[in-house]
């Protein structure tokens, strides 16, 4: 069994000193962190996406309990660590042969797949129909 007296005559050093810890803890102010939300919202990035990275341990971030958190000084390191070189600017598709005319080009893509060895664009070889010598 217990002895609830001996307990109770100890000195309690959660009294005074419990409170003045907590004044200062109080005092110190606290860093705002950013929910998923807003970080998602901040980078332009689906929340599953930043889950997805967290548990991969890709992304810097606190895990409170089920709770994830990001300290923006963190984050702000990661980004920068994470860049790549300038952004190019898009270039205009380049255009083919300089024409711009479906119908030229069809008729220059015929020119080099039909010669005289391969048969004639006009010429159907299985019923060999536009052929003027044939029993056909």
């Amino acid at each position: 069994m217990r002895d609830c007296g001996a307990r109770a005559s100890l000195p309690s050093w959660r009294g005074l000193d419990a409170g003045r810890a907590s004044r200062r803890i109080a005092d110190i102010p606290m860093k705002q962190y950013l929910d998923i939300a807003a970080l998602a919202e901040r980078l332009g990035i689906k929340r599953s996406t930043l889950y997805a990275w967290a548990e991969q341990s890709r992304i810097p971030h606190l895990k409170l309990g089920r709770l994830l958190r990001f300290d923006p000084d963190e984050i702000e390191v990661w980004l920068q660590a994470n860049r790549h070189g300038a952004v190019p600017e898009p270039t205009p598709p380049r255009r083919r042969h300089g024409s711009t005319n479906v119908d030229a080009l069809i008729a220059e893509a015929k020119r080099e797949v039909y010669t005289s060895c391969h048969g004639k664009p006009d010429q159907d070889r299985a019923t060999r129909k536009g052929d003027t010598h044939g029993s056909v």
